[in-house]
């Protein structure tokens, strides 16, 4: 699942923002236990592209209440970069990376993620490594995209995890 979320976003691998969708979108006890607790496909979905969304112009991200409290008028210099160079172009391109046909490369995190499911079932005597031990290896996670989209749903990381870890046994 994680694999089909970042093609269906065109991205170059699979982060762990695309295995929390995996986990939300599981259509077994670990998926229901993730639901329960607000983690579902669309949530997760809509933050992820909060996220990544780029901005389309210089400026756009620019918090201009703050320029003006030290007197900087961002309109200003907006108009006046415009009127001494032209329109300014957006910061990078705005279109999506070509499918790669195959398996898609892991992220640092998100093989990070994998491994710590690994660990984290040998220290509770089970072999193999199951989705529970993914799932709350993901939400744990304290690092990319996962803490601020669980942030954003208002869910609790260290409720969801322990929910994991002792309801999908």
């Amino acid at each position: 699942m994680a694999q089909e979320r970042a093609r269906t976003l065109g991205h170059p691998g699979i982060g762990s923002e695309h295995l929390l969708f995996a986990v939300a979108d599981a259509p077994t006890r670990v998926g229901e236990v993730a639901r329960e607790y607000g983690l579902t496909p669309d949530g997760v979905a809509t933050q992820t592209d909060r996220l990544l969304a780029r901005p389309r112009r210089a400026f756009d991200n620019v918090d201009a209440e703050a320029l003006a409290a030290i007197g900087i008028d961002l309109d200003a210099v907006r108009e006046a970069l415009e009127t001494n160079f032209g329109p300014i172009p957006p910061p990078w391109p705005l279109t999506r990376r070509p499918r790669l046909p195959g398996h898609l490369p892991i992220t640092g995190r998100a093989r990070s993620c994998l491994r710590a499911a690994v660990t984290e079932a040998g220290r509770r005597g089970v072999s193999p490594a199951g989705a529970s031990h993914l799932g709350a290896v993901v939400v744990g996670t304290s690092g990319g995209m996962v803490p601020p989209i669980l942030t954003a749903l208002g869910i609790s990381a260290p409720a969801l995890r322990t929910a994991l870890l002792e309801r999908t046994w």
